[in-house]
């Protein structure tokens, strides 16, 4: 009896060889957002994509959050993306409160008022991008992303 039971057992499979950003190495050592902030450089390698579905279940509308922190510096600094009605890659002007993008340094929003989102590929495993915006004296250029398919 003991030996069938030590046969039975089995691991079962988990995070450490699942799905990757990067396809066939099951490392997720590409996921992050980068971006040129007011001339400086700024980049975290936390980056999670959120899908939202709307409250209406049968409306099939579904929004994407993107979402970063630095904590490298005293204050730390995050960056959220969103977009209203994501329906793969696309470009997603910036128009509050539908998309929008906010620059956060601690507790200080700064929302944005012009720019845009791009989303350049939706695979199996990735969602890539580029942004850029303006947030009231801030000035976000450059910015890309890549992200675990969410």
């Amino acid at each position: 009896m003991l030996c069938i039971c030590a046969f039975a057992c089995k691991k079962v499979s988990g995070p450490a060889n699942g799905k990757s950003v990067q396809p066939n190495n099951n490392r997720d050592s590409t996921v992050s957002i980068s971006s040129t902030i007011n001339g400086a450089n700024w980049a975290t390698d936390s980056a999670y994509g959120f899908l939202q579905v709307q409250s209406a279940n049968d409306s099939g509308i579904v929004n994407l959050i993107i979402n970063a922190t630095n904590y490298s510096g005293a204050i730390p600094t995050s960056m959220k993306l969103y977009i209203t009605n994501y329906t793969g890659p696309n470009t997603y002007e910036i128009a509050p409160p539908a998309n929008s993008a906010t620059y956060y340094v601690g507790n200080n929003r700064n929302f944005a008022t012009a720019g845009e989102i791009v989303i350049t590929s939706d695979t199996a495993y990735a969602l890539k991008g580029t942004f850029n915006f303006v947030a009231d004296t801030v000035t976000v250029a450059s910015g890309v992303f890549n992200v675990a398919l969410p």
